[in-house]
């Protein structure tokens, strides 16, 4: 019915359908592909750091799968910087440098009498793999790629990603006995590595401002790989420490070029 129709149609009515919609097919692919002209991204913030180790924590047996453990008044600051790669629209890779610094005390703990404290700086630089659960670049059908300004944006203002990732830290605790005087490290153990592997998983969010500019909260946790974090190991000690960063960041996108290759990349071989 609808082939008998379209040869009922003038020449000229034909081959202006067959512009259009040619046009609008060639459109909808350049459309979906947006962000491959975006898929560098620099980012920087400030955030928070918590430590949970042997010194502090509550002195309830029962901790609810360590949330009694967390105390507001022991979180502290952490700087961020970090640079993602998309490979696919909703695939990303992730570097990032993040250092912190991180306190506890064993006032009102399972070791209040011990009376220990410990304040520590870790520095982590990582690799995560993320995977994006509710995509920057909407799906639109061909029929709404333009409305009466022109054509509409492919981007959704939210966004939202997990992701899980291979890293490493470095950290330098100080010990101390009654809040003040300082433990030499052979008094607690003859000798640690203070570097350790560590896995980060957590989740994100992405607040699009406009084309180039977003503010994102990343919260993730960090499985470490040594138990001296804070300094310390015990013999009651059943697991390692762990620790946890929340980041704000503000996110820049850089333009890509057709072959991939950042916009400022090219300019700056241009004027060599």
């Amino acid at each position: 019915m609808h082939f008998f129709v379209y040869n009922l149609l003038p020449k000229n009515m034909k081959l202006k359908g067959i512009f259009v919609i040619s046009f609008m097919m060639i459109t909808l692919t350049v459309f979906s592909q947006r962000w491959k002209l975006k898929r560098y991204e620099v980012l920087f913030g400030i955030g928070s750091t918590n430590i949970y180790g042997d010194i502090g924590g509550t002195a309830d047996a029962n901790n609810l799968f360590g949330l009694k453990d967390i105390r507001i008044n022991e979180t502290r600051y952490s700087l961020y910087g970090g640079a993602r790669y998309k490979i696919r629209k909703d695939l990303a890779v992730k570097v990032n440098l993040i250092y912190g610094r991180g306190v506890s005390n064993d006032v009102k703990s399972k070791n209040e009498n011990r009376d220990y404290s410990f304040k520590t700086s870790i520095f982590e630089p990582s690799v995560q793999l993320e995977y994006s659960f509710l995509s920057e670049e909407r799906k639109i059908d061909v029929s709404k790629l333009y409305n009466r300004r022109g054509m509409i944006n492919s981007f959704t203002v939210f966004s939202a990603y997990g992701f899980a990732g291979l890293g490493g830290v470095i950290f330098s605790p100080t010990l101390n006995l009654n809040g003040n005087t300082p433990i030499p490290d052979k008094e607690i153990i003859d000798g640690y590595n203070k570097f350790s592997i560590v896995i980060p998983v957590g989740l994100g969010v992405k607040y699009a401002i406009d084309k180039n500019w977003s503010i994102g909260f990343e919260f993730g946790r960090r499985i470490v790989f040594s138990d001296y974090i804070d300094g310390i190991s015990t013999d009651w000690s059943n697991h390692n420490d762990t620790y946890y960063f929340g980041v704000l960041q503000a996110v820049y996108k850089l333009n890509t070029n057709r072959r991939g290759t950042p916009e400022f990349m090219v300019r700056r071989r241009s004027i060599r």
